[in-house]
């Protein structure tokens, strides 16, 4: 798991990484909202996506991008990745990958589950030292 938009879920044939960078979430907008400009549909952001995966109302196709998109952003060939969709995705109900597409797209807006970026940046506190002054430690009371 990593701060990097990365995650490893078991999916399809076993642990499948998948990663949601930048790049994959343009070319997601890009595929999402062309098929709902098509038909006069509203458009929707990351997050409007996240609720309708969240409410098990995404569309099938939606589903399908952020799968074959974390896929092939964590490297995996398109080819590949293409083999995989029809083999586990194309065949099952839509329902079933909804959590998984979850994920993988909270991944990427969010970072993956238990990666606490805050803990890496302070797991190593640095300490300071005070550089010793030349004055002594305390004045003498101002007399008035």
């Amino acid at each position: 798991m990593s701060a990097d938009g990365s995650i490893t879920l078991v999916w399809g044939d076993g642990p499948n990484r998948f990663k949601f960078g930048i790049g994959q979430f343009r070319e997601l907008q890009e595929r999402i909202n062309g098929r709902r400009v098509a038909i006069g549909a509203p458009l929707v952001g990351p997050m409007s996506l996240v609720k309708l995966l969240k409410a098990n109302d995404a569309w099938p196709d939606d589903v399908r991008d952020i799968l074959i998109l974390g896929l092939m952003g964590a490297d995996m060939p398109l080819n590949a990745a293409h083999r995989k969709m029809v083999k586990y995705f194309d065949g099952e109900a839509p329902l079933i990958h909804m959590t998984t597409a979850l994920a993988v797209l909270m991944a990427g807006l969010a970072g993956a589950p238990g990666d606490d970026v805050k803990k890496k940046t302070t797991s190593h506190p640095q300490t300071t030292s005070t550089p010793q002054s030349s004055f002594p430690d305390s004045t003498e009371p101002v007399l008035q």
